[in-house]
């Protein structure tokens, strides 16, 4: 047994190779990992095994997640295992972040593996144990709800401020944004059961004069295996969130920046391993999963639209198993 692991999350092939080969020559092991959410499928695994890893590295820029909340993360989940943050675009407020998020030790690129032993000999080792999850049970949780969207199209004749009014402080909608594209308005409804939310959409809303299209998209959960489940559930109790809660962010956020309904359809046998990804993205605020039109709908921020549009070109599109992308961006009522 190699009680001398180490797991390197980097997404530069150059430094997985030296720096395995380095460790190697010093009597380290190395598993590596070219993003975070491969990292924490890695540590996931690892439960009930003989060969724990004993040291992580992890990369402040990687494909999918920001270094720094990646390090939070995994000191949530296993807060005695040393990480060590390196980077090649460093400075002081970078090691001052690190060091508030409990980072192990900070190293700044180019750096040899001898360098990077010699920090593993200064840390001092504990026994590393997972955090132990919190389960929930019927008498904290509340009762329990369905949620769906529905996208909504009107003639030219459509009174559509009147309309938005009406629909924003209707009985369960909880989102109400008018948005660009290929619809006018985006409503989240919620309900009791699924025939709640149907009957209000063919009685309430497509009902309404002016309405010349009613899409319906309800959430449907997707079945993740339980390892990425937990990774997905730590994930928001490590930063404070809960991008599966559609209460998690409230339309008066969205005004301070640049918001986005995404669409995304993807190849089913894909689902499970895109909608992780896509739910760790940083700019992404909600994540869900839906059964029509669409497989899944995210709600991204950014400070502008153009860094929306950025991130979803560079880190959404390239996705094995997305086949299609519909951005339809969130707009002022007086911008209509």
């Amino acid at each position: 047994m190699n009680e001398k692991k180490v797991l390197l999350i980097d997404d530069e092939t150059s430094l997985q190779r030296s720096l395995s080969l380095g460790l190697l020559q010093k009597g380290y092991e190395t598993e590596t990992c070219e993003s975070g959410l491969c990292g924490l499928k890695a540590l996931g695994s690892i439960q009930g095994k003989q060969t724990p890893f004993r040291y992580v590295v992890v990369d402040l820029r990687l494909p999918d997640i920001d270094g720094i909340k990646l390090l939070k993360v995994i000191k949530f989940n296993y807060p005695d295992l040393p990480v060590v943050l390196i980077t090649g675009y460093g400075n002081e407020t970078t090691e001052a972040n690190a060091k508030t998020e409990k980072a192990d030790a900070y190293l700044e690129k180019p750096f040899t593996a001898e360098e990077l032993t010699r920090i593993f000999e200064e840390i001092p080792l504990k026994k590393t144990e997972p955090a132990v999850a919190v389960e929930e049970n019927a008498e904290t949780t509340g009762e329990r709800s369905v949620s769906a969207y529905v996208l909504l199209n009107f003639n030219e004749t459509a009174d559509l401020t009147s309309i938005y009014q009406d629909l924003y402080f209707m009985d369960q909608v909880l989102y109400c944004d008018a948005i660009k594209g290929d619809f006018d308005l985006a409503l989240l409804l919620q309900a009791g059961s699924m025939a709640d939310i149907r009957s209000m959409v063919d009685n309430r809303i497509k009902t309404i004069p002016g309405v010349q299209e009613a899409v319906f998209l309800p959430v449907n959960p997707p079945q993740l295996p339980e390892s990425v489940a937990n990774i997905i559930g730590t994930f928001d109790k490590a930063l404070g969130r809960d991008k599966g809660n559609p209460d998690a962010a409230t339309n008066a956020n969205f005004w301070k920046s640049a918001s986005s309904y995404v669409f995304l359809e993807i190849e089913k046998e894909k689902l499970e391993q895109v909608y992780p990804t896509l739910y760790i993205n940083d700019q992404v605020v909600s994540c869900e999963s839906i059964a029509g039109k669409y497989d899944i709908v995210l709600l991204m921020q950014g400070s502008s639209f153009a860094e929306i549009d950025r991130n979803i070109l560079t880190k959404i599109k390239p996705l094995d198993g997305v086949l299609r992308i519909k951005e339809m961006p969130i707009i002022k009522l007086f911008e209509m």
